[in-house]
């Protein structure tokens, strides 16, 4: 499930994948640690496989950028779960600001990713089974992390998890 993330289909595909992942990689690395990092990219990547091989059974399918896209989607589950932290200092406005526009450029990314999806030779459906698997596994961690209230840690990781098992279950079977 790992090898087709490390694949790809010519020096432009690498190239490619490789500088998005080194602008975006290391920043979120930095951000995250590199133990959530790693975790989101590499059950991204096996997400966007399963999917992949799932809803296109006949196509053969190289590259990280299902990984990438997990990496996006885990940011927008970062954003939304610090999204109702207080906004009471100049440091938290300022904070609360950042990742307003973090969002929208997010947002934007993974629009122009997923537009760009449905050209010849170009995954989709790999790319929407990363984008869903980073989101949710993004959940289940930044909910622990940034959530005040128990209530909410738990009811958020509790659905992070089931919807993720589900559909690996789904996908698996």
């Amino acid at each position: 499930l790992l090898s087709p993330i490390l694949l790809h289909a010519g020096i432009l595909h690498l190239v490619g994948n490789v500088s998005v992942q080194i602008e975006l990689g290391i920043f979120f690395e930095k951000e995250w640690g590199s133990w959530s990092w790693l975790v989101i990219y590499l059950l991204s990547g096996i997400g966007s496989l399963i999917l992949s091989t799932t809803l296109k059974p006949d196509t053969i399918s190289v590259g990280s950028s299902g990984a990438v896209m997990g990496l996006l989607g885990a940011k927008l589950s970062e954003i939304l779960c610090r999204c109702c932290e207080p906004r009471i200092t100049v440091q938290q406005k300022v904070g609360a600001a950042v990742r307003k526009e973090l969002f929208c450029g997010m947002v934007t990314s993974i629009t122009i990713v997923m537009a760009f999806s449905f050209i010849p030779f170009v995954d989709w459906a790999a790319h929407l089974g990363g984008l869903i698997t980073g989101m949710l596994i993004g959940l289940i961690l930044f909910a622990m992390t940034y959530m005040k209230s128990i209530v909410c840690r738990i009811l958020w990781t509790f659905i992070g998890s089931i919807i993720l098992t589900i559909l690996f279950v789904v996908t698996l079977i």
